[in-house]
């Protein structure tokens, strides 16, 4: 009898150790880019974000300067595999304040986030705050604009851990591979012009959903070309693609075609022949 129960006591410790490990949530490095004074609040309002929602998060930032003087984005992924060695973590939460004054009375504050998965090299997901407005008040010196902007961003950084906590949640829930949740798509198009493509590029960053990233963006003459990630799929990518062409009055097969393969998109405008061509001389060639 002894023995039975001794069985299922380990067989007990067994499922309850397989649960927690099969529900385990990734361990994170915190970095916070750039010199402002805000880096360290941030840093932390975000880091005991994260932990109060169950996460091991880290401050990435004390382990890149031990390797780099600087805590830009390409230090961060160029070393991302000592960095990950080091801090003994899956993911990093990389995060950039964004501090854009408007005129003398006001600024334009909100803190952008990108998360990058150590093993697999890719993003596994981006987060932005609300752009917040901060006015300062008659006479507010410098000192006076800092304390007003400080405090915004200590709000935002701890709005924007709830948020990524929820995220990676989410992710964690749906999927248990981080590989499979961004997704690579080489974008080109040949004879669009740069008005045209500016307008698409800008949609797809701030109106499709799923985006995570764009880079790689290039023109060479009448070629365009750049890089897009994204958790939407590829036929959903199609279908918004030729939605924002048609706002630019450019419809498929009559004014452009659209050629997907695999995860490359290529968009070709058509010539317009709107010309009727010289004159000529009439009275000899009538």
């Amino acid at each position: 009898m002894k023995c039975f129960q001794i069985i299922i006591i380990l067989i007990s410790i067994l499922l309850s150790y397989n649960s927690l490990a099969f529900n385990a949530k990734p361990t994170l490095a915190v970095f916070v880019l750039g010199a402002d004074q805000n880096v360290s609040s941030i840093n932390i309002s975000v880091i005991s974000s994260l932990r109060k929602q169950g996460f091991i998060a880290k401050d990435g930032n004390d382990y890149l300067k031990k390797i780099s003087n600087t805590n830009n984005y390409n230090e961060i992924i160029k070393n991302s595999d000592f960095l990950s060695e080091v801090t003994d973590t899956d993911l990093f939460v990389i995060l950039k304040l964004n501090n854009q004054r408007i005129n003398k009375n006001s600024s334009k504050v909100f803190i952008s986030s990108d998360v990058f998965n150590t093993q697999t090299k890719n993003f596994v997901t981006s987060w932005a705050t609300p752009r917040k407005i901060v006015i300062f008040p008659n006479e507010c010196n410098s000192i006076c604009k800092n304390t007003l902007i400080s405090q915004s961003v200590i709000l935002l950084a701890d709005q924007l851990g709830k948020s990524l906590g929820g995220l990676l949640n989410l992710s964690s829930n749906e999927t248990k591979n981080y590989k499979t949740i961004s997704k690579t798509f080489n974008f080109k198009s040949f004879n669009v012009s740069q008005s045209d493509i500016i307008y698409i590029v800008d949609l797809m960053i701030n109106e499709f959903p799923g985006y995570i990233k764009l880079s790689n963006q290039e023109t060479y003459g009448e070629q365009s070309m750049w890089t897009y990630y994204t958790t939407s799929e590829t036929v959903k990518l199609k279908k918004w693609l030729i939605i924002a062409l048609g706002e630019r009055n450019l419809y498929l097969d009559k004014d452009y075609e659209l050629t997907v393969s695999d995860n490359n998109f290529f968009i070709k405008q058509f010539p317009k022949f709107n010309s009727l061509g010289s004159k000529g001389n009439p009275k000899k060639f009538n």
